[in-house]
């Protein structure tokens, strides 16, 4: 009876272990957990015609927490009222006749929710879904294992069994964490992890190395290479999560601090404005983007990390204090760059701060290249109008804003730019702007353009760019608004098959800015959307914190700083 019920479930797809006895039986599902890939879909319990005591136990263990989930269906020779009573009591059970084994296929089907390889029908009980994981293995079993595993857990999981799959896959979208076999059959997990961290194509990857032996050499080259872990395969199911778990809250601590950067040089660009640290050792740690235009550089690559005296007086910044000094100051490339900067000396730290008078380069007669550079500054602000004006929606949406930022001061209300980015996103997570797909673009230009009836305060500036012009009374009615217009944008109806709405934007106040032109605010709330668009969907950037003040005012007992 027992080989003829293993056929017989052979014959229906499925992988089947056979025990000779209850208590063998016990022990594979105990040992399942210890070895990775080994867990059971279901038992196929066949029910004793006379008491036995290993029977009973493992009718008792079936009973235990840790496999109240597992599916039983009982195979029995008689209905006897014990038979049903135990099966009636526990979930995911279900008793069958031998004589009637041909209709253990509809039970399974029941029972077992089967996973092909073409489809994920496993619902997350984890919301990991931020987390893109890409598990390279050779082996197919070990793959689609993986996945499964990954998939319960709420991941976004990708396969690849090449080293030219991982890198098509890691290099067509964004990877969080890849899981890479160390014995490939073209390479190996350290050779591939040293070429997905050093891509440029492949962006901010963690790299974990994944192997069946617990070698000192194998741990030494995949952690040399820059993996940050090592995993066993014959380790438990859960031990592998819980490592899978430390390594996404390192990513998601690493994108936090990443955002918080991008806010950070924000501000410093809006407060300070050009900007560049040098540490106590007289190292250049940091420049921000403003103080790249006013030197006249392209990438920061070139300075730092270099002595300051690469680029400063040889006597070295002037003394701290609030005065400014004028002095002939070098670039890598040897020219002379005439500027103005104040020194100031942050005392904790020993570091220096040098903060350059923004827009204040007096360029030497022999740097042609660098009136070059600050006439191509001046002139992409003005080629954005340009552009829009072909527009004949965004032409009035730019004169009602020029009308706002002349008339400021007679308002009591408060006007904002709001440039919001729609596009459309697939299950793999890949954006797409909308005017690609045109029956998403004929969903979401009415609703927009409806939001606001004001002639001019709403317009499709590009493809997939809508600007808004806010008005509000008070702070807090501002970023209000800007979550309802995104919430209606990604709540939008649409029959497109796997594509959901994803919205980014940037935010600037009018007021706080009236004293720039249109052009520059434009460039401006432009260059945070594309920032945004680089972290991921459904954000938006304020361009000034400050006006937050105002919407958080302060207590008796925390005053605003």
């Amino acid at each position: 009876m027992r080989y003829v019920l293993e056929k017989h479930a052979q014959s229906l797809g499925f992988t089947v272990d056979v025990t000779e006895s209850y208590t063998s039986a016990a022990e594979s599902l105990d040992k399942q957990y210890q070895q990775f890939g080994r867990e059971y879909g279901g038992l196929l319990f066949g029910w004793p015609t006379t008491p036995q005591a290993e029977a009973t136990a493992l009718a008792s263990l079936l009973e235990q927490s840790a496999y109240k989930d597992l599916p039983v269906v009982v195979m029995s020779t008689d209905m006897r009222a014990e038979t049903r009573a135990w099966v009636a009591g526990r979930d995911n059970t279900a008793v069958l006749a031998w004589k009637e084994y041909q209709g253990l296929d509809a039970l399974l089907q029941r029972l077992i929710e089967v996973v092909t390889d073409d489809g994920d029908t496993f619902n997350a009980k984890f919301d990991n879904s931020d987390i893109h994981l890409l598990v390279v293995d050779d082996s197919a079993t070990i793959r689609y294992s993986l996945r499964d595993l990954f998939q319960m857990q709420g991941y976004r999981v990708s396969l690849a069994a090449t080293q030219e799959e991982a890198l098509k896959q890691a290099t067509s979208s964004v990877v969080d964490i890849a899981v890479l076999d160390f014995y490939l059959t073209e390479t190996t997990g350290d050779l591939l992890c040293r070429e997905l961290l050093t891509d440029p194509a492949v962006g901010d990857i963690v790299c974990t190395v994944l192997t069946g032996t617990y070698s000192d050499h194998i741990i030494k080259r995949s952690l040399r290479a820059g993996a940050v872990e090592c995993m066993f395969k014959n380790e438990s199911s859960e031990l592998l999560l819980s490592r899978i778990d430390a390594i996404s809250r390192f990513v998601r601590q690493r994108r936090d601090l990443q955002g918080e950067r991008v806010l950070l040089e924000e501000i410093i660009e809006t407060v300070a404005g050009a900007v560049l640290v040098v540490e106590p050792d007289h190292r250049i740690s940091y420049i921000n983007d403003a103080g790249l235009l006013e030197l006249q550089l392209s990438s920061r690559d070139s300075l730092v990390g270099q002595q300051s005296e690469t680029l400063l007086e040889i006597e070295g910044p002037g003394a701290a204090g609030r005065t400014q000094h004028s002095a002939i100051w070098r670039r890598p490339d040897g020219e002379p760059v005439s500027i103005d900067y104040e020194h100031t000396r942050i005392e904790q730290s020993g570091r220096s701060l040098i903060r350059f008078a923004r827009s204040r380069i007096a360029v030497s007669t022999s740097s042609a290249a660098a009136t070059d550079a600050i006439d191509r500054h001046a002139a992409s602000a003005q080629r954005v109008i340009e552009q829009l004006s072909l527009l004949p929606a965004a032409e009035r949406f730019i004169e009602q804003m020029q009308h706002y930022l002349a008339d400021t001061d007679s308002r009591q209300e408060r006007t904002s730019l709001l440039i919001l980015d729609v596009s459309a996103r697939d299950a793999d997570g890949r954006s797409h702007p909308v005017d690609e797909t045109s029956a998403l673009l004929a969903v979401v230009i009415p609703v927009l353009e409806g939001i606001y009836r004001r002639p001019g305060h709403v317009a499709r500036l590009t493809g997939n760019r809508f600007g808004f012009l806010l008005r509000h009374r008070q702070e807090a009615q501002v970023y209000l608004l800007v979550r309802k217009i995104m919430q209606l944008c990604i709540e939008l109806k649409h029959d497109i098959e796997g594509m959901t709405i994803t919205c980014t934007g940037s935010l600037l106040s009018l007021v706080e800015n009236r004293e720039h032109a249109k052009e520059t605010l434009l460039q401006h709330a432009f260059k945070g959307v594309d920032l945004v668009n680089s972290r991921g969907p459904d954000q938006v950037l304020l361009m000034d914190l400050r006006r937050m003040l105002s919407a958080y005012p302060a207590t008796e007992n925390q005053p605003l700083q």
